[in-house]
């Protein structure tokens, strides 16, 4: 055989360009892959950016020089402190105003600038990642473990995302600023004004007022009232939903997860503050002007699904009140905020399957489109997890607190305070400081499960989702 008929041979040809396109093929490097922003990569960078933020943040909360005693903090109360403070939660343990130093009061506020920050756009880029499978391009290049967005990209959002963070707090520092210098000195009102501030947009519930007291002492003030409400909102909607909003400013042109987020939210704040006020008009809310309790009302309704700032003592609250606030912190805030909670548009997702499911409809639909049901499956699995995490937790404290420590704050209180704890909230009815260390342990856990359980349960909820290559047959069940 010649060596003319040999090239003409097919196999022969296909073998000498693989090898030839072989030869030719630059193969990264491993330290160039590892800086790619796949979803992957960036969810694991995040939770351990997040259990560094707490470590470090207990070790100085836990020197002398951050205590006005100017003795060393209980490593207990310094990693609580901490962990509620890199979570935005809001839940203490010491009292934050007469307990620390001004450096005990900065680390905690760095803390929570970085805590909101780091989720808002750790979040953003993750659920970025994930949405950008829709087209038939990115879906291939997700399945084949490529990433959907640069560096640049990462970047530019990063950017745009601090630069209305800090927009949004300055505001927030001159407006509250101008409040506190009637009765602080100048030096004083302005630490106080940026320090609530990014309590308040952030969703930390952090405050300075001192007494374990929150807001109740600004109760009057209709200017602190709606600032700290305000900025409250700002953080609980998230970037995304109000860059939609800034960009497009037409309802019809919204994208579909913002016009659910922004529905629910609206009709969540509207039905609270109604019930707050039949129920606590003339109990939690007894002592305040008439004039002021629709707006305090507004104020805690706004605060219930996601910070744990609280203008009345809901020790004095109506079981009640105690109960809807469970309800109304479970939901919590939008995607990729700095709320917790199981999120506004899962609890949308779910209301709509029902509706859809009373209709006789396969799949829910809204303003024109379904809703796929692997969307609603994953929203179910995410409510199912977070229901049965505080089932656990809360029959734990109860535990801890009822049968080892031998204490009567009651089941409602408790079970309370681990769902404030895990959607990140921060209201308490009082009994955080007064709860075990075991007991402590437990509302760490749950704050550390709140705070990167729904978004990395999602993330791997869609990660682990393949495509059906077979059905099997139908079979009945009997249900209800």
């Amino acid at each position: 055989m010649g060596e003319h008929q040999l090239r003409r041979r097919p196999g022969n040809r296909v073998v000498r360009r693989r090898l030839h396109a072989t030869n030719v093929i630059d193969l990264p490097k491993e330290t160039e892959t590892r800086d790619v922003p796949t979803a992957t990569a960036h969810a694991k960078q995040f939770v351990v950016g997040v259990s560094l933020l707490i470590v470090v943040g207990a070790l100085l909360l836990m020197l002398p020089i951050a205590s006005e005693s100017s003795e060393s903090t209980h490593p207990t109360d310094a990693f609580f402190t901490a962990m509620s403070a890199a979570s935005v939660t809001g839940l203490v343990t010491v009292d934050t105003a007469t307990h620390w130093t001004f450096f005990g009061e900065l680390v905690i506020l760095v803390l929570i600038q970085l805590g909101g920050f780091g989720f808002m756009v750790g979040t953003s880029v993750i659920l970025v990642l994930l949405g950008r499978g829709s087209s038939l391009r990115d879906t291939l290049m997700m399945q084949d473990g490529s990433p959907t967005m640069s560096l640049r990209d990462v970047t530019s959002l990063s950017r745009r995302i601090m630069r209305f963070i800090l927009i949004t707090e300055a505001i927030g520092a001159i407006l509250l600023t101008a409040h506190f210098l009637q009765h602080e000195s100048p030096l004083n009102a302005v630490w106080h004004g940026i320090f609530h501030s990014v309590s308040a947009f952030c969703n930390a519930g952090f405050d300075l007022q001192g007494g374990f007291n929150s807001v109740i002492g600004l109760s009057g003030s209709p200017l602190v009232i709606l600032t700290i409400g305000g900025l409250v909102q700002a953080g609980a909607l998230s970037f995304m939903v109000l860059n939609d909003v800034w960009l497009k400013r037409k309802w019809r042109d919204l994208y579909l997860d913002s016009k659910l987020v922004l529905i629910t939210n609206f009709l969540l704040i509207i039905a609270a503050m109604m019930l707050f006020l039949i129920v606590e008009w003339n109990a939690a809310l007894s002592r305040m002007d008439a004039e002021m309790k629709p707006l305090n009302a507004l104020f805690q309704a706004i605060a219930a699904r996601t910070a744990g700032f609280a203008s009345i003592n809901f020790n004095e609250a109506q079981p009640a009140t105690l109960f809807l606030w469970v309800g109304l912190m479970l939901v919590g805030g939008a995607a990729g905020s700095t709320a917790g909670g199981i999120k506004l548009a899962t609890f949308a997702i779910l209301f709509l399957t029902v509706i859809s499911t009373l209709r006789g409809q396969e799949e829910p639909q809204a303003f024109g489109r379904r809703i796929t049901s692997n969307l609603v499956f994953r929203s179910l699995s995410i409510v199912a997890l977070f229901m049965a995490t505080h089932f656990l937790l809360s029959l734990a404290l109860a535990i801890t607190e009822d049968v080892f420590n031998d204490t009567s704050f009651g089941f409602a209180p408790l079970m309370f305070e681990v769902m404030s704890g895990l959607a990140t909230v921060g209201l308490s009815t009082g009994i955080t400081p007064e709860l075990s260390i075991p007991g402590k342990l437990m509302l760490f856990v749950a704050m550390f499960i709140g705070r990167l359980g729904p978004i990395t349960t999602a993330y791997a909820l869609q990660r682990r989702q393949q495509p059906a290559r077979f059905r099997f047959p139908e079979a009945h069940v009997r249900i209800g």
